[in-house]
C-alpha cells in the first residue's frame, strides 16, 4: 500500500474513533439529563402548621348562689366593674342608693344584674342557654330541680302563675344568706335568680 493510502486509512480510523467518543459523550449527557433530580423546592408547610389556630372560646358561664362567672353578689360597683373588664355600668340617671339593674355591655343575653344599696345583689336569668353549676336550666321540670338539689329545695306557691317557687338553700352554714330561686309554671322552670337575701326573694324585682 502506498504512503498516501496509508495516511488516508489512518485519518479514517482516527475520525471514526473521534465520532464514537463524541457519540458516547452525547449519550452520557442525555442519560445524565434524564436521571438528574428535580430542582430542590422548599417544602410546603402542612395545613396543621400553616393554618391559624382556632380562636379560643370564651369560658362557659354558669350560675351559683354566689353569682355568675367572675361576677359575685356582694361586690361593690368598682369590684364588679374590674371583674368584668369595665363592661358593667350604672344606667344614666339611676339612683345607686336604692335597687335597680345595671347594664352589662357584651354580657350574655337573658342575664340581668341587680344591685341594691351600692352592691351587686342578685343575678336574674331568663334564657335556657345559661345553666346553674349543677346543670339546672329553664325548661326543667320541678322533679329535676329537686334531684339536682336533694334535700335543699323549699316549694311555695307562685304569686302570679299556676306554679311554684323552688327555693334552694346552700348546704354550707357560711352561705345561709344566699339562695337560688326557680320560678315554675305548669310544672316547668320559666326563670330563676340567684343572690343574697332578702333581694333574691323580691318577686317583682326592684319594683
Amino acid at each position: 500500500m502506498g504512503t498516501r493510502s496509508t495516511v488516508a486509512a489512518i485519518a479514517l480510523v482516527t475520525l471514526a474513533a473521534w465520532s464514537c467518543s463524541r457519540g458516547s459523550e452525547r449519550a452520557a449527557d442525555s442519560a445524565a439529563t434524564r436521571v438528574a433530580p428535580p430542582a430542590t423546592q422548599t417544602p410546603r408547610e402542612s395545613s396543621a402548621t400553616s393554618a391559624s389556630p382556632p380562636p379560643s372560646k370564651p369560658p362557659t358561664l354558669t350560675v351559683s348562689e354566689h353569682g355568675i362567672g367572675a361576677l359575685r353578689v356582694g361586690m361593690t360597683f368598682d369590684q364588679a366593674s374590674d371583674a368584668l373588664g369595665g363592661t358593667l355600668r350604672v344606667p344614666v340617671g339611676v339612683d345607686t342608693t336604692g335597687c335597680d339593674y345595671l347594664v352589662w355591655s357584651g354580657g350574655p343575653s337573658g342575664v340581668h344584674v341587680m344591685f341594691d344599696e351600692h352592691r351587686i345583689a342578685r343575678i336574674d336569668v331568663d334564657t335556657a342557654s345559661i345553666t346553674t353549676t349543677v346543670g339546672a336550666r329553664i325548661g326543667d321540670n320541678e322533679a329535676r330541680i329537686e334531684q339536682l338539689y336533694p334535700g335543699r329545695v323549699k316549694v311555695t306557691p307562685h304569686k302570679y302563675e299556676d306554679g311554684h317557687y323552688l327555693t334552694v338553700t346552700p348546704s354550707a352554714a357560711a352561705d345561709k344568706q344566699f339562695r337560688i330561686v326557680f320560678e315554675t309554671a305548669r310544672g316547668r322552670v320559666t326563670r330563676y335568680r340567684a343572690g343574697l337575701m332578702p333581694s333574691v326573694e323580691y318577686v317583682e324585682g326592684c319594683s
